[in-house]
């Protein structure tokens, strides 16, 4: 078996001598023991339950990476909770008073817990996402929840609150804006989240994996391998 020459596309197998290129595909022989699983061997793997498919998207990266938007979604999560807490509006008439996004959502701006909200699901969310393929599986979601705020802050400008026929003046303070910059540049992050799979880190395409040729740790036999 250790003698037996394969095809690395068809898989068809050749004794030693027999020939070095195979006729069908065109392609250079390699010794069997030489080869990774097949896909067909993965997939049935996975079915199984005794693996998953060994792509680089798919292997889990460290606890602390903060690349691929990871850590600024989670930086911008904090910022904006941060922010929900920083005066929002000043009353000047009937009476002098500042408001931050947590007082007005007690009070009859209830709709504003959505956003807040969404930056604390954000990043438990972002956390457990430990895979580059699993990032990108929740962008759309991640867009979601960032736009929240914005949302809420273009509702609360274009439609100031009233208070029936009583005068109110009221400011909006630097609290506003800065909670729909950062919903802003947080939905910008999140369309990209886990980043392009043409450009892939150093260390996941460098990972080891079972049967992978030339790479310490392959296997150098062919016992109990299936061959598909």
């Amino acid at each position: 078996m250790a003698a037996l020459q394969a095809c690395p596309f068809c898989r068809k197998l050749y004794t030693e001598g027999e020939a070095t290129v195979c006729p069908d595909c065109e392609v250079a022989l390699v010794a069997m023991n030489r080869l990774p699983p097949s896909l067909d061997a993965l997939e049935e793997e996975a079915a199984a339950g005794q693996g998953e498919l060994a792509f680089p998207e798919n292997q889990p990266l460290p606890a602390t990476y903060m690349g691929r938007g990871r850590g600024a979604l989670l930086l911008l999560s904090g910022l904006g909770l941060f922010a929900f807490f920083l005066p929002w509006v000043e009353l000047t008439a009937p009476e002098s008073v500042v408001y931050s996004a947590f007082d007005l959502a007690r009070g009859r701006a209830g709709f504003l817990w959505g956003g807040a909200t969404a930056w604390l699901v954000m990043i438990p969310l972002v956390i457990t996402r430990r895979t580059i393929a699993r990032m990108r599986g929740v962008r759309i979601v991640t867009v979601m929840f960032a736009a929240m705020t914005l949302t809420e802050t273009l509702m609360l400008w274009l439609m100031p609150p009233r208070r029936g026929l009583a005068p109110l003046e009221l400011h909006f303070r630097y609290g506003l804006f800065l909670s729909g910059a950062i919903s802003l540049v947080a939905m910008a992050v999140a369309a990209r989240f886990g980043g392009s799979l043409d450009n892939l880190p150093k260390f996941l395409m460098d990972t080891e994996q079972p049967g992978s040729p030339g790479k310490a740790g392959s296997r150098e036999t062919s016992d109990g391998q299936t061959l598909h």
